[in-house]
């Protein structure tokens, strides 16, 4: 009789473990600079909910104003997931040669909101994303972005149709460890094309001294 219940047990527990998984929603996402041109940043890691990471990679200053439109640039899906809770990122100025980090939570009454806006602009006609703008300057900022992309969309890029609202206030990050000679390379090349002022050469560190090893390296040969 035991084993019999045991069995039942064993049965039950994925149905009861599936139940208590947390719904899931189609979604992108989308994650651009803001601050300005000048600013361009190096977007190390972008993680959401500590469960899953976005590819960023480069980003320019973007526009100075995003009360008009959340800022945007490199997009990236991963089919259906839970609605965003956390988001923890790390990135790199070119312009200050500074890392910074932060790590913001979506308040539960956002969350909400996004549900809502899950029902009044459906997936089958409306592109939904969770819009990150991260700023050169050490600031981040989040946004619930919609797309009107299906049939019966207004045509023509001056008609596109959007909405979005503000899920978090822009916060200050953390300055951060780093070498930022790992950029050295790139931040000569924004230099060079006038992304970023002459005098951020200042800020470099001095490149390694190879002459000084090689020289070593053949006096103990010798």
């Amino acid at each position: 009789m035991h084993i019999i219940k045991y069995i039942g047990w064993l049965c039950l527990l994925p149905l009861l473990l599936s139940g208590c998984q947390e719904k899931t929603y189609d979604y992108g996402f989308d994650t651009g600079g803001f601050g300005g041109p000048g600013w361009p940043i190096w977007v190390e890691y972008l993680i959401i909910n500590e469960s899953w990471q976005i590819p960023v990679g480069n980003l320019s200053g973007g526009e100075t104003v995003v009360n008009k439109r959340p800022p945007g640039g490199s997009s990236a899906s991963m089919g259906p997931v839970p609605l965003p809770h956390t988001v923890r990122a790390r990135w790199f100025s070119y312009r200050t040669q500074t890392f910074y980090e932060a790590t913001v939570e979506i308040p539960k009454n956002k969350q909400t909101e996004i549900k809502k806006w899950f029902k009044k602009y459906p997936r089958e006609k409306f592109l939904p994303l969770l819009s990150t703008g991260i700023s050169g300057k050490g600031e981040m900022q989040f946004w619930w972005y919609v797309g009107c992309v299906g049939i019966g969309c207004p045509e023509g890029p001056k008609n596109f149709e959007f909405h979005f609202f503000e899920l978090t206030p822009r916060i200050k990050a953390t300055i951060a460890e780093g070498d930022p000679g790992m950029y050295r390379v790139r931040t000569l090349q924004e230099v060079r094309e006038g992304s970023i002022p002459q005098d951020v050469l200042n800020l470099l560190p001095p490149e390694p001294d190879t002459t000084k090893e090689s020289s070593t390296k053949n006096t103990e040969t010798d």
